[in-house]
């Protein structure tokens, strides 16, 4: 990855990592409108596997749980340790057990992506920082 790239990553971590709850109060709430849509397009099924790029706090991957029932599986990925700790209490206080968290980007998933049915992305694609990652693979 070039310099440039670690520096934006880890200037990104800082930033969500300070903001988790900020996020959870202000961001979540206000742009319900905008899950509801993302996951109405994703026309989930139950039974499927479901990746969520940049999960937060958790707000996608908990409806798309929800979704995807008993029978179906969330692998919900932030880079942020932080977020990944709101939405393991998100998860916990719902008793939400289909839901997998793990820290990872989108540049190198940290899940073999034949076995995803569906990626839904919500407010995450605009900071991936290498682009150009899947072209040097």
């Amino acid at each position: 990855m070039p310099d440039n790239c670690v520096e934006g990553f880890a200037w990104q971590l800082r930033v969500w990592d300070r903001m988790a709850d900020v996020y959870r109060r202000e961001i979540d709430t206000r742009f319900g409108p905008v899950i509801d849509q993302v996951l109405k397009l994703a026309n989930l099924q139950p039974g499927e596997t479901v990746l969520d790029l940049g999960t937060g706090t958790g707000a996608v991957a908990i409806l798309a749980a929800m979704q995807v029932g008993t029978t179906g599986r969330i692998k919900a990925i932030d880079i942020s340790p932080e977020m990944i700790t709101k939405a393991a209490e998100r998860l916990q206080h719902l008793q939400l057990t289909n839901v997998d968290l793990a820290e990872g980007r989108a540049e190198a998933l940290p899940t073999d992506d034949r076995s995803i049915d569906a990626v839904v992305a919500y407010l995450s694609l605009m900071y991936v920082i290498d682009r150009n990652a899947e072209h040097r693979r």
